[in-house]
């Protein structure tokens, strides 16, 4: 008790001595009750430090870099990718606080390693989410199809698509094709991550990329998903999109992120999340940054893992959360933390079995592959689309699933032009982090 109470008085002493701290925050959340209220709980446990939280304008991205070239960039910072704060020298290495803190160890894998460039840590993980597939249980049970379990087979899979595709009474069986080439790949081969990555290069030339375009394909042909259908069938439902049919209980299947799972609770039908066959769940993170300029680095990590991965930080949110605004799963393997989060939180069907299953996740690369968005669609490849004749790598592989080009023809080729854009992300980043 002494050895606390001669804490509390020096800490004191030294606010009287020398004032507050003050670190600088932005993220495009904190307009939220449970953010605010972090941040106040984070001054009322530190009063040694003042936070200030930072408003953003306009575009989030476009803002961030104005702030840098005005030398105004707070110290802790929501990142929309890793890779753009690394491109642009903003973030500091965390490599030796983060290792000394025994609770970094706890965060999940799949996202703790995300935040690793040069054997160097450069993030802080802030959100965990899961993407794959939701079922719409009523419309198993009305047909008499076999309900999907979590992390189902392929061949199950693909069954209760067919199955549940019933065009005399409007239903259909899949919501869209397009990410299948995107998680198909990690399910046939171990080594790959998400799209064929494997955390050094992409192989769209693999079999296994190929196998998932030309399903993708054949389920499109087939009629078994929303955009397939001819515009006079699509008139029936008056919708704007397959989301307004999902809405409605007609479509069986559809992927999505479990940030929409609040939304979903509130469908009249019973739904679930069940991730994707072969188990090997999609994964996304959010994450800060902390400034290279800041002039509190300490402080910054102090702040940033008590609002994200800290145990204190988890436990607190989860009292203040009265509103359930907090969306993102907890940043955390210890189970004691699990449990009480599990215990106080109404999880959707499914998520509980998805956590289960995250140390064998894959990534998702928006946020965390060098070079990702050119690499996965906007590079040019000289391939002729339609009238464009050099169109754009995701344009060459969206026209191998719905078009008339086939895949296998230009994979070797759509793979150089994608880890040629890796190799390019990849050489500005280590320019960054000598």
């Amino acid at each position: 008790m002494k050895k606390f109470w001669l804490a509390g008085l020096l800490m004191l002493f030294a606010v009287l001595a020398f004032g507050k701290v003050t670190i600088t925050y932005v993220n495009w959340n904190s307009g939220l009750e449970i953010e605010q209220a972090m941040v106040q709980e984070f001054m009322k446990l530190n009063p040694d430090i003042e936070v200030k939280i930072v408003k953003h304008e306009g575009n989030y991205e476009d803002w961030l870099i104005a702030q840098a070239a005005a030398g105004k960039l707070p110290d802790v910072i929501m990142i929309p990718n890793i890779p753009m704060a690394l491109t642009n020298d903003w973030a500091l290495d965390l490599t030796k606080m983060a290792l000394a803190d025994p609770e970094w160890k706890n965060i999940p894998a799949p996202i703790r390693n995300a935040t690793i460039y040069n054997n160097r840590i450069y993030a802080v993980p802030a959100g965990l989410f899961f993407m794959g597939y939701f079922v719409n249980d009523d419309l198993f049970e009305k047909y008499n199809v076999k309900p999907l379990k979590f992390a189902p087979s392929w061949n199950e899979f693909l069954t209760a698509v067919k199955k549940l595709t019933i065009p005399r009474d409007g239903i259909i069986g899949l919501a869209e094709e397009i990410q299948i080439p995107e998680w198909y790949p990690a399910m046939k081969n171990l080594k790959f991550g998400w799209f064929t990555w494997d955390g050094k290069e992409y192989h769209l030339d693999d079999r296994a990329f190929i196998e998932a375009v030309n399903i993708a394909k054949q389920l499109y042909q087939g009629k078994y998903v929303y955009d397939a259908l001819p515009e006079e069938q699509k008139k029936q439902y008056n919708a704007g999109w397959y989301g307004d049919v999902w809405n409605q209980g007609k479509i069986a299947i559809r992927w999505d992120g479990t940030w929409a799972t609040p939304f979903y609770s509130s469908l009249p039908f019973k739904s679930r999340f069940i991730g994707v066959p072969g188990g090997r769940i999609p994964v996304v993170g959010d994450f800060f940054v902390i400034s290279k300029t800041t002039k509190y680095p300490k402080e910054a990590f102090m702040f940033a893992k008590f609002v994200t991965y800290g145990r204190d930080g988890i436990l607190k949110r989860l009292e203040l959360d009265k509103k359930n605004e907090w969306a993102s799963l907890p940043l955390t393997t210890e189970k004691a933390v699990l449990d009480k989060y599990f215990a106080v939180k109404k999880l959707f069907p499914g998520l509980d079995e998805a956590y289960a299953k995250i140390g064998v996740g894959i990534i998702e690369g928006v946020k965390i592959v060098p070079g990702y968005i050119q690499s996965r669609w906007t590079a040019p490849t000289g391939i002729k689309v339609g009238d464009n004749p050099n169109a754009n790598i995701g344009d060459v592989i969206w026209n191998a699933m719905r078009g008339d080009i086939n895949i296998a023809d230009y994979a070797k080729q759509l793979n150089k032009i994608a880890n040629e854009q890796y190799q390019n992300a990849i050489k500005k980043i280590a320019i960054m982090t000598k």
